[in-house]
């Protein structure tokens, strides 16, 4: 089994005792927004179709109020979380057997708090957030990265579009799943009522 040093996060020492504050936990297991790699998250909405609506996100930091993630808010998703602002996200460590569940509320992080964030995203993710749009999307394949090209080229610094926008899913509960390769799998489920957390131990 690969150990975590090889991968984001760490873990506590004693994996069966149940913690005192599990977000503190969450942001063992989680990287700092500096940290050199950056976890992919499955986020889940609920569509106003009514049905689940599912994506991955980058998980942009996380600290002792929740779980943050930037994108468009001309995306659906945006749309769904002002319809009704909760979601689901679970991050998973297949190479050292670890899966985190996040479930609670979603509010809107400032627009400066937004834009600190943009300015670390790689040139990459940075121009993606300008050029990804659904005019864009129409065009032929040679003509997307004609367009690409030439933004790029006419913006060697760029500061965020009006329409990047943060989020933090601020937990109501939390799963943390532990594999073992010789034995059971475990998880730790976490509840949050009237301020404090409570937790238990169930089979994986």
């Amino acid at each position: 089994m690969i150990t975590a040093g090889t991968t984001f996060g760490s873990d506590v020492d004693d994996i069966d005792a149940l913690v005192d504050d599990p977000l503190a936990l969450v942001q063992r297991w989680l990287p700092p927004h500096d940290g050199e790699l950056r976890p992919l998250a499955a986020l889940s909405t609920i569509g106003l179709d009514g049905l689940p609506s599912l994506r991955h996100v980058l998980v942009s930091d996380r600290d002792a109020t929740g779980v943050f993630f930037h994108t468009d808010s001309a995306s659906a998703k945006v749309a769904e979380i002002a319809a009704n602002p909760v979601a689901a996200m679970a991050v998973a460590w297949p190479e050292v057997g670890r899966q985190l569940v996040v479930r609670g509320i979603v509010e809107r992080v400032s627009a400066a708090e937004a834009a600190a964030v943009y300015r670390e995203r790689s040139r990459y993710l940075q121009l993606l957030a300008w050029v990804n749009t659904h005019e864009n999307a129409h065009l032929p394949v040679e003509a997307r990265h004609h367009l690409w090209a030439e933004f790029a080229e006419a913006h060697p610094e760029l500061e965020p579009p009006e329409r990047w926008a943060g989020f933090r899913l601020r937990p109501l509960t939390l799963t943390f799943w532990r594999g073992d390769p010789i034995g059971q799998s475990t998880r730790q489920h976490y509840t949050l009522a009237d301020g404090r957390w409570s937790g238990r131990i169930l089979a994986g």
